[in-house]
């Protein structure tokens, strides 16, 4: 099948997709992915292994407002204000919509895979102009997030209520997230595919290399780490409502050679540098900014403790099922975690970290200063992670997505005539 996956992420794709499509174009299909959108540069090339990956630059033409000037060459200027209030009061596309649908249209496919909510509506569109499905894989329950007003949460629920319903499949990242989907939409629940992740190469192996201290000392000095410090790693989105400045506060109370290693982007990132300093422990704090995940999986296992402080400022964030835990399992790293019901599940399941009220800067420290003081109870941690990685792991995942696309090649493939189907059902001639 030629399949088209459709995402909103502008920044860096998410992991979860480009997962997803090396794994369907292994099975024999045809992925391409359209990512971005808003991306500072256009971009276009193709993976080993087959898959297209596409990014645009919208250019800020709103297709509704070009079709009417070439309907309406001397009244469009009068007519697009209405047309505008018009839209919005029926909650009609928007000039961004048209944008994505029309670069979709530009190509040849069988389904629409669409990532994420605001990429949802043009891929219904898309798929609807083919006549082809929809599957909608939901990695956030993105219409409940708080930096939205209750208005705003509630026009969003209602139009992802409608389009989840042209949808053939809709795919969430936990049980939690699928049962509040489903209550919410009045649907049965999502298919949950983890966040899990790929099995790591020999080299990278949280095994081997913590077997191999000197190699664990260069691969450290390979990304600016001191090799001889406690590391405390968070990777991730930098944004305020992530409890990121708690992180810093308690690396301050906890005595070196403990070290914070800060992976990620975003504008928080000099609010964090600014606190590191006021702090006195900008030597301490190691902000590496924006790594891909084929250089990252080589940064992890060379760290100590990973640290998932996510508040729960909102339904999505309290129900969330970020990729660095599932990074942190494959890395066989012990975690801190805040203890959100996901992360209570998965850590507390497997036994591989501590769990607490993150917002607290005594309570994070505490749980740091446990972590640098404990070297048996660490290394019981470790081995747990690791140990659960024979259950958390993108093996496993992409044995569902296979068996959904199964199902939906199998429907797309047409009935056999009536005169074909009856020779393939008669009794054999036993003359």
């Amino acid at each position: 099948m030629k399949i088209l996956m459709l995402s909103p992420d502008a920044q860096m794709i998410d992991r979860r997709i480009l997962q997803e499509a090396h794994s369907l174009q292994a099975l024999g299909h045809q992925v391409t992915v359209l990512s971005g959108f808003e991306c500072r540069e256009p971009d276009a090339y193709q993976t080993t292994d087959g898959v297209i990956v596409k990014r645009y630059v919208y250019d800020w033409q709103d297709r509704r407002l070009l079709a009417l000037r070439g309907r309406h060459p001397l009244a469009w200027r009068l007519l697009w204000p209405f047309m505008r209030v018009r839209d919005r009061l029926l909650d009609r596309p928007a000039g961004f919509d048209y944008f994505v649908l029309e670069k979709a249209l530009e190509h040849e496919f069988d389904v629409v895979h669409v990532h994420d909510y605001p990429a949802l509506r043009p891929g219904v569109m898309a798929a609807q102009a083919r006549g082809v499905p929809v599957v909608y894989d939901s990695h956030e329950f993105y219409p409940v997030q708080s930096s939205f007003t209750p208005a705003q949460q509630k026009r969003h629920l209602a139009r992802e209520r409608r389009l989840v319903r042209e949808c053939v499949q809709v795919i969430t990242v936990n049980p939690y997230l699928a049962r509040m989907i489903a209550r919410e939409h009045g649907i049965d629940e999502p298919m949950v595919i983890l966040n899990a992740c790929p099995w790591p190469a020999p080299q990278d192996d949280a095994l081997v290399l913590r077997a191999d201290e000197p190699a664990r000392a260069a691969r450290r000095r390979e990304f600016g780490i001191p090799p001889d410090a406690f590391t405390f790693l968070y990777q991730g989105w930098l944004s305020p409502e992530r409890n990121l400045d708690v992180m810093v506060r308690a690396i301050a109370r906890v005595p070196s050679p403990a070290a914070l290693v800060v992976v990620g982007y975003g504008d928080y990132r000099a609010v964090l540098e600014n606190l590191a300093t006021e702090l006195g422990v900008a030597d301490r704090v190691h902000f590496l900014g924006r790594i891909e995940s084929e250089a990252l999986v080589r940064l992890t296992p060379a760290c100590d403790v990973g640290l998932i402080p996510y508040a729960a400022v909102d339904e999505m964030h309290r129900y969330c099922s970020p990729n660095k835990l599932f990074e942190f399992v494959m890395a066989g790293l012990p975690v801190i975690a805040n203890d959100l019901p996901y992360l209570r599940d998965v850590v507390a399941g497997h036994d591989f970290g501590w769990l607490g009220e993150l917002e607290s800067v005594d309570a994070l420290s505490s749980m740091m200063a446990q972590a640098l003081a404990s070297p048996d109870r660490l290394q019981q941690y470790a081995t747990h992670a690791i140990a659960a990685r024979q259950q958390l792991n993108w093996d496993r995942e992409a044995a569902q997505l296979a068996a959904l696309y199964a199902r939906l090649e199998a429907a797309a493939q047409p009935a056999p005539p009536a005169q074909v189907q009856a020779l393939r059902t008669a009794p054999a001639n036993s003359s």
